[in-house]
């Protein structure tokens, strides 16, 4: 393995880390948005809880893969930019409306009500950013973005199938994280049955996508297709027996290992795209060899990156293990 291989590897496990954390996140504003009915009320105080303290730290993983994207393979970083600029700049406003909108309502008095403007926009922009990111990863494995035509990859049903499953899935990973949020307190222990309906309806939702995604993958991209049977299969198998077994764990009221259990599933999604799509960064336009910095270039950055990792992730552990059970607020 060379230096731009490792480095490679180190970034598909950021991605990995942001799906898994932000991407719960954004399910649960996915969740936000369609709560319904009498306990919609309960069901935004146990979201915002949720979400409160750890949610800003969750995207140091995505600036994480940009920085190192930008800094080890510049070409790929080019390429990217001039041919995937409206889903990216999409997903971008949606981050960034997302972050104010959420603070805006803590702060305006309305947390919890359904009709709050700025609940709105938090809930909204939380089904866009991954649906464009969905979209975006969908362009880069079958070369569809071009230079000079930003909608390419937004006209795509491939694209707009594989944005739609990202939504589903960071929904599920979602709905199986608050399972055991609600569980922390008696006073929301009955949101738990519709949470866990959720589950179960996102998870089907999200294996008919896939299910979808398939025939569109050999028809707009063949090249990840071909190596998706041999090296994207066994992740791919590791993803259902997670989501198999999250669905089951929840059933019998396990909701720390149903936890386990579904960000595999999601982690199994990631490295099987990552590793049908390798060597290349855009397929048709970028491999990691041409895009690669120099070496000396890439060892100083991973150097980096180690002296960085040893730094945050003490930090991190020590966040979410503070924040491990959030306490909403009663919705009696």
């Amino acid at each position: 393995m060379n230096a731009a291989d490792a480095l490679l590897l180190v970034m598909v496990g950021g991605l990995t880390a942001y799906a898994l954390l932000a991407g719960a996140d954004f399910g649960a504003g996915v969740w936000d948005l369609v709560a319904t009915g009498p306990d919609a009320p309960g069901q935004r105080r146990l979201i915002a809880a949720s979400l409160g303290p750890v949610w800003e730290a969750n995207h140091v993983w995505l600036i994480f893969v940009i920085v190192a994207m930008f800094s080890g393979f510049p070409t790929a970083f080019g390429v990217v930019g001039g041919t995937l600029e409206l889903p990216l700049a999409l997903a971008l406003v949606g981050i960034v409306l997302r972050g104010s909108a959420y603070v805006y309502r803590a702060y305006g008095g309305g947390a919890a009500g359904p009709d709050h403007w700025w609940g709105r926009v938090f809930a909204v922009a939380s089904t866009v950013t991954p649906f464009m990111l969905g979209t975006a990863g969908a362009a880069m494995a079958s070369g569809q973005g071009r230079p000079g035509d930003p909608f390419a990859p937004l006209r795509s049903p491939f694209g707009l199938v594989a944005g739609a499953l990202a939504v589903a899935g960071t929904a599920f990973l979602a709905a199986v994280y608050l399972c055991r949020d609600a569980a922390a307190g008696p006073a929301t222990a009955h949101l738990i049955d519709g949470l866990r309906r959720r589950a179960l309806a996102s998870a089907v939702v999200a294996g008919a996508l896939a299910a979808a995604l398939l025939p569109l993958l050999w028809l707009d991209a063949p090249t990840v297709a071909d190596r998706f049977m041999t090296r994207g299969m066994p992740f791919v198998v590791v993803s259902a027996l997670g989501g198999v077994g999250a669905l089951v764990l929840i059933g019998r009221r396990r909701y720390g290992p149903a936890r386990l259990a579904a960000g595999l599933a999601v982690a199994g999604v990631v490295w099987g795209w990552a590793a049908a799509q390798y060597p290349d960064l855009v397929v048709g336009q970028v491999t990691v060899r041409a895009a690669a910095a120099p070496p000396a270039n890439i060892n100083a950055l991973l150097l980096a990156i180690l002296v960085g990792m040893a730094l945050l992730i003490p930090a991190l552990v020590l966040l979410f293990r503070v924040f491990a059970q959030p306490e909403p607020p009663d919705d009696q």
